[in-house]
């Protein structure tokens, strides 16, 4: 889908000077949760991207502090800017098979953003590669557009990004027409959120 691939470059360009202080609301409990009276990590890896993953994290217990960025007050406001709503919405969160979902209610519809959250980059891109074979149509998202990271859309309204051992899938699919913001699609509104996520994750 390349009907406006300047706006669509403005609308992630915006949105990533927006969000600023990504994850800041959740750090200290994370820094406090994480680390030792000595300012050690306990059981801590780091991960390719500079991550760092408790054991708890590690072996899918728990979402990582990237997947659970979906659902924070920063990504809401992302969402709130993208649809140009009244105020942020609040996210209703689920971990199950290493898959974090934040939905957003959107009136009667719903914004759902995921995070596949698995342990290396192989398994990352192994998952990732399958999901695309599932979405009908996707095609890969090229040039400047794709930030750097492979990935993909479809005209339906999913966007997906691969970072490392994450996916990124963001639906919007599910959005009414009049949900929309004026001259928008589907899929324009859920790269400019998948864009403010990729945004925070590269800080």
């Amino acid at each position: 889908m390349h009907r406006n691939r300047t706006g669509r470059a403005a609308v992630a360009l915006s949105l990533t000077l927006l969000v600023s202080a990504c994850g800041s609301s959740t750090k200290a409990s994370d820094d406090a949760t994480r680390h030792t009276p000595h300012g050690v990590a306990s059981g801590s890896h780091t991960m390719a991207d500079g991550t760092v993953m408790t054991d708890a994290e590690m072996n899918g217990a728990q979402p990582s502090p990237a997947a659970r960025m979906v659902c924070s007050d920063e990504i809401a406001g992302a969402v709130q800017r993208t649809l140009d709503l009244a105020a942020p919405p609040t996210g209703r969160d689920t971990w199950r098979n290493r898959l974090y979902t934040c939905d957003y209610p959107i009136g009667a519809q719903t914004l759902r953003l995921s995070v596949k959250d698995l342990s290396d980059a192989t398994q990352g891109r192994a998952w990732f590669d399958r999901l695309r074979h599932r979405l009908d149509g996707a095609t890969a998202i090229r040039g400047l557009e794709n930030l750097g990271l492979p990935a993909y859309e479809t005209t339906t309204g999913d966007v997906v990004f691969l970072k490392d051992h994450k996916t990124l899938w963001v639906q919007a699919g599910d959005l009414s027409a009049t949900s929309l913001p004026a001259g928008f699609t589907r899929t324009e509104v859920a790269y400019g959120v998948a864009a403010a996520v990729v945004g925070c994750w590269s800080e």
